[in-house]
C-alpha cells in the first residue's frame, strides 16, 4: 500500500477526510496519480469514494492525467455500485478522450444514472450529460428533452438543476438554429 493511499484511509464516508490534501500533493507530483487511480479499487469504500474525490478535483485543472485511463473510466462508469464513486466517475466523464464509440458508452452509463437512488448521482449525471451535449451536437435534443422530462419529476435538486441546464442548453440550441439557417 502506497503512502498516497494510507492517507485516504479512516473515517467513515461522510468525510472527505485528507482528500483535499492528496490533491494537492497530486497536483504538485502528477507521478502520484496512479496510485490514487488504483484506490478505486480498493476494498474499502471510503478510500474508493477519497481516491474517487481526488480524481475529480485533479482532473479539473489537469483533464490530461485522464489520457491512459479511458477504457478503465469508462467501465467504472459503466459498473459502479457505490453511490459516492458514481457521481464523481460522471463529474469525471465529459474530460475524457473518447472516439465515438467510447462517446456512446459513456452517455448511455450517465443516462442509467439519471435513475440512480441517488439526486447527487442524478445531478452530476445530468450536468455531464449537458456537458458532453454542448459538444457533441447531434445528441443536443436528446440531452435537452432527457433533461426536460427529468426536471418536470425529479426532485428539488434535480428539478433545480435542470432549469439551470436547459437554459444554458437552450441557449446553444437557440444558436445553432440561428447557424443552420
Amino acid at each position: 500500500m502506497t503512502d498516497i493511499i494510507k492517507k485516504l484511509r479512516g473515517g467513515d464516508l461522510r468525510s472527505i477526510g485528507r482528500s483535499n490534501e492528496v490533491a494537492q500533493e497530486v497536483e504538485k507530483n502528477p507521478v502520484l496519480f496512479k496510485s490514487v487511480f488504483e484506490g478505486l479499487f480498493d476494498t474499502e469504500p471510503v478510500v474508493r469514494m477519497r481516491s474517487a474525490d481526488v480524481i475529480e478535483k485533479v482532473t479539473r485543472s489537469n483533464p490530461l492525467l485522464l489520457s491512459s485511463y479511458t477504457s478503465t473510466v469508462i467501465s467504472i462508469l459503466a459498473n459502479a455500485q457505490q453511490q459516492e464513486v458514481c457521481w464523481h466517475m460522471a463529474q469525471i466523464a465529459p474530460r475524457l478522450k473518447c472516439n465515438k464509440s467510447q462517446e456512446n458508452e459513456v452517455i448511455e452509463s450517465l443516462k442509467r444514472y439519471l435513475l440512480h437512488k441517488s439526486k447527487i448521482v442524478q445531478v452530476s449525471a445530468m450536468e455531464s450529460l449537458a456537458t458532453v451535449a454542448e459538444r457533441n451536437n447531434s445528441i443536443l435534443d436528446e440531452v435537452v428533452e432527457i433533461i426536460t422530462r427529468h426536471k418536470e419529476r425529479g426532485s428539488p435538486a434535480v428539478q433545480s438543476r435542470g432549469r439551470k441546464l436547459l437554459k444554458r442548453l437552450e441557449g446553444k440550441s437557440k444558436n445553432l438554429g440561428h447557424q443552420r439557417q
